[in-house]
């Protein structure tokens, strides 16, 4: 580990940060539980790829000089938020970056209660993105090392093209990735599976990340952010899993769009909507799927939109379509 990993902190503008020894912060009775594999697994991260959030604590001690109450062996520094991160520096004998506050007692309380209230969890797309990433850059370190990345970016880039080309299945691609990826996250971080689990990042969820990067965010970069907004699937795990089990791309596109241009419904109405799965579970015809999609499509206009295409689509039919479709008009209107 560099001397340079270790001292790396955050960036942040206008925030005024201070590098502290994790033994002179003082740790209040806390809202929260701690828990130390999370904290064991914050530590390692910050140690190899630096502090990205610092902490936030008070003066404990403030009638005497920092470095006296430091010589003395007090703490001159009370924690407030960021306990876990703290316990993480402390256990890999790394600074720790902090921002000082001030304020009343139950104002200190409630940014602790606040801060924990808000930490919103990740969503799925969301989170494998942040999986992707960490196992990326855990690749790029170890080919710092030991000169292996071209190695491992041309074995992805290979396996994945065979997926697109159909010719192994995704899921012999995430097994092998995803074996891969424990790996080379457990030699760059050097941690044990308990540490790797308090993150989530057990072989099965990083498979279940990986499944849904490599086959909906990777592959659609301008979907993904809506999608994952979209009421019904955004949020919901199964449901994306049901659009990167569509085995053709330009299939898997049609899902997102159906989802995305109606936020009623779910996936399984999407694969119907673009022709991958029909209402009886029977597989579409070419025709159908072609119908599927021009439906799909014209539902996704708005009208104004609509009225402009009209022009074009009536070029499109040959003189007997026009009489065909004068005639339903005017049953219509009869």
């Amino acid at each position: 580990m560099s001397a340079a990993a270790k001292t790396r902190g955050p960036v942040l503008a206008g925030a005024q940060l201070i590098e502290l020894s994790a033994s002179d912060v003082l740790i209040p009775e806390r809202v929260g539980f701690f828990h130390e594999d999370k904290a064991a697994a914050l530590g390692r991260l910050m140690a190899v790829d630096g502090q990205r959030d610092p902490i936030k604590v008070v003066r404990n001690l403030p009638s005497k000089a920092i470095a006296d109450l430091v010589a003395e062996g007090k703490q001159p520094w009370k924690l407030v938020t960021g306990m876990h991160r703290l316990m993480g520096a402390s256990y890999e004998s790394i600074p720790v970056f902090a921002i000082e506050v001030s304020g009343k007692a139950e104002d200190l309380a409630d940014l602790e209660a606040s801060e924990n209230l808000h930490r919103r969890p990740l969503g799925p797309i969301e989170r494998a993105k942040f999986t992707a990433a960490l196992v990326k850059a855990a690749q790029e370190r170890i080919a710092r090392e030991h000169g292996t990345l071209s190695q491992h970016k041309l074995g992805a880039r290979a396996r994945w093209e065979r997926v697109a080309r159909q010719e192994i299945g995704a899921e012999e691609a995430l097994t092998e990735e995803t074996s891969d990826a424990y790996d080379t996250m457990s030699q760059a971080y050097g941690w044990q599976e308990s540490v790797a689990d308090a993150l989530g990042l057990t072989p099965r969820t990083i498979q279940r990340d990986l499944e849904l990067y490599r086959l909906v965010i990777e592959p659609f970069p301008e979907l993904a952010e809506a999608l994952s907004r979209h009421p019904v699937v955004g949020e919901n795990a199964s449901q994306l899993r049901k659009i990167a089990q569509v085995r053709d791309e330009a299939d898997r596109r049609a899902v997102i769009e159906a989802l995305l241009a109606d936020a009623e419904i779910g996936a399984d109405d999407a694969r119907i909507s673009a022709g991958v799965d029909s209402e009886r579970g029977v597989a579409p015809t070419p025709t159908q799927k072609h119908t599927n999609a021009i439906t799909s499509g014209w539902s996704r206009l708005s009208v104004p939109e609509q009225r402009r295409f009209l022009p074009r689509f009536v070029g499109l039919l040959t003189p007997g379509m026009k009489a065909d479709l004068r005639k339903l008009l005017e049953e219509e209107k009869g």
